[in-house]
């Protein structure tokens, strides 16, 4: 069976994740979440110099996806797992004080080439998945089955975070406009011939699945 994979793209709080999951849940398909490496390695930052992560990030960390059973439908057989040195740090990266560190290996030129890296090997050891976040279309998942990229009024997608994170006071609800990254990676992905842009602002989460696996539907058949 040929691979099947999706990229997903948008800017913060657009519904990514929520549309990965069932994609998923749906198809039977590997879910890597890339801003969660982005995450350990501002974990890691307060450990290791940027330069020792971005030297020896394969030794240093590991990321497994979040992986669904090939007939679909339900409950995950893998979860996302995190380990940075061999120590289990997936519920430890989400804190706001890591904030900082985030945009500090976000904006090391050697530390995403690593990232990027690490995710090709994740993609190729899989084979069917769909990855989330920045730029997935245009450098991890280019020649993707299907380009998605979701948006959202920017009212919604700040109440959408506060919602998600309500139970959870450590972690950051910061939610701005699209960045000026977001709508080049937009455009980017608009010129794409196997491409959805869904503007989910007043869809539930299940229109958007269908629509996307609507769109999937022409280039599978």
């Amino acid at each position: 069976m040929t691979d099947l994979s999706l990229s997903i793209d948008g800017p913060t709080a657009s519904g990514k994740t929520t549309l990965a999951t069932a994609l998923a849940r749906e198809l039977g398909l590997a879910f890597l979440d890339t801003g969660l490496t982005y995450r350990s390695l501002a974990f890691a930052l307060d450990h290791e110099p940027v330069e020792t992560l971005a030297a020896d990030l394969g030794a240093l960390l590991i990321h497994r996806p979040e992986v669904y059973a090939r007939h679909g439908g339900g409950e995950p057989w893998q979860r996302h797992v995190i380990l940075f040195r061999g120590q289990d740090i997936t519920d430890r990266i989400f804190h706001t004080s890591l904030d900082r560190n985030l945009r500090t290996v976000a904006q090391n030129t050697a530390c995403r080439a690593a990232v990027l890296a690490l995710h090709r090997s994740i993609a190729e050891k899989h084979g069917n998945i769909v990855a989330v976040g920045r730029d997935v279309a245009t450098s991890l998942l280019t020649d993707a089955t299907l380009h998605l990229y979701l948006t959202a009024g920017d009212s919604v997608r700040v109440e959408r975070r506060r919602a998600q994170y309500r139970n959870m006071p450590d972690r950051s609800i910061k939610v701005g406009p699209a960045t000026e990254r977001d709508l080049e990676n937009r455009d980017a992905i608009r010129a794409m011939p196997n491409s959805l842009e869904v503007d989910s602002t007043y869809l539930p989460a299940d229109a958007v699945l269908k629509a996307a696996l609507r769109e999937l539907g022409k280039y599978t058949a």
